[in-house]
This record gives structure tokens, C-alpha cells and sequence, in this order.
């Protein structure tokens, strides 16, 4: 547990320009079969990137505003091993049912509804994995595949406007990026 939890804190630290745009999923199509087979960490643990983009979708259909390391750490876990017996299920379905039985956190310092370009700015090793998480809250708010992971260039340019409106949220400026 403690090795899923340093892999959740060390996704959460990339700097933005790992994250990978060929790793963005649709979190409400993507299967058990899909995660089951992407690449474990070096740790041996289960995917997180995956993992933040269906927890902030979730989180959006639940109306949970709060990323938190822990939570999707133990939600990871689980529903990475009932997804090795269901690969046909989708994922989503199987981490709502989950996230159900965990209590959701009240309080982080990456909050959808909180969280400033400025709260970004000021600690973007962590905040990188937010940003991930984000976009996924963004999709499931929405219900559309919008998104600022699609590429490169539309992640440096949410970045660039974000970091020119530091008292905006992050997930305002993202509504005008996401494509």
C-alpha cells in the first residue's frame, strides 16, 4: 500500500511536460481489459495515469470536488483486482461502485472548485497530477471528450493562459482550452 501511495505522490509530481497526450483514455468507454494491460510502475503497481483521469470523472458524476492521493491510491488497488475477473466491464462503472464504499476526502489543497492557476504556480511538481485529474473532472462535468491532454500543444497552451490568470480557477480556464 505504501508503494501505490509514493507512486500516486510521484505521478502527482511530473512536471507537465510528461504528461503523455497518448495516454489520455475516455474514462467513460475505457474497460477493465484496458487497464489490466497497460503497464504496471516500476514499483509493480497498477497504472495511475489512467487512474487520475477516471477518478476526477467520477468525482465530477458524484459531484466530489476533491483530488486525493490517498483515496485513488485505495481505489486503485481495488478495482485494478476485480477488473482482472471482469475484462469486459467498464471501468468507470466498477470505480463508482467502489469509490462508494471509501469515504471521499473533504479536504486538499487540489480542489476542482478551489484550486487557483496561482495554487498551481506555486507548487507545479504537485500540482502536475492534478492537472491530469482535472481533465477528467472537466469530461464527466461536461459529458464531452473535450480535453487539454489531446495534445502538446494544447496542454502548453492551457498552462501558458492559466499562468496569466493566477487568481482564476483552474478548471475555469480549462473550460476555454479543452478541445
Amino acid at each position: 500500500m505504501k508503494t501505490l501511495c509514493l507512486c500516486c505522490c510521484l505521478l502527482l509530481s511530473l512536471p507537465s511536460p510528461l504528461l503523455a497526450a497518448n495516454e489520455k483514455i475516455d474514462p467513460a468507454s475505457y474497460i477493465c481489459a484496458e487497464l489490466v494491460t497497460e503497464p504496471m510502475t516500476d514499483g509493480g503497481e497498477p497504472p495511475v495515469f489512467a487512474a487520475l483521469q477516471i477518478d476526477g470523472y467520477a468525482s465530477a458524476k458524484a459531484g466530489n470536488t476533491v483530488a486525493d492521493a490517498e483515496t485513488l491510491a485505495v481505489l486503485l488497488r481495488q478495482v485494478y483486482t476485480i477488473c482482472q475477473s471482469k475484462p469486459a466491464d467498464k471501468v468507470l462503472s466498477i470505480w463508482q461502485e467502489t469509490r462508494k464504499t471509501i469515504p471521499a476526502a473533504t479536504e486538499s489543497r487540489w480542489q476542482s472548485d478551489k484550486t487557483t492557476c496561482k495554487d498551481y504556480a506555486e507548487d507545479t511538481e504537485n500540482g502536475s497530477g492534478f492537472v491530469i485529474w482535472l481533465d477528467g473532472f472537466h469530461r464527466g462535468m461536461k459529458g464531452s471528450s473535450e480535453s487539454v491532454l489531446n495534445d502538446d500543444d494544447t496542454l502548453n497552451a492551457y498552462l501558458a493562459a492559466c499562468a496569466k490568470k493566477p487568481d482564476t480557477l483552474m478548471l475555469e480556464v480549462m473550460d476555454s482550452f479543452a478541445k
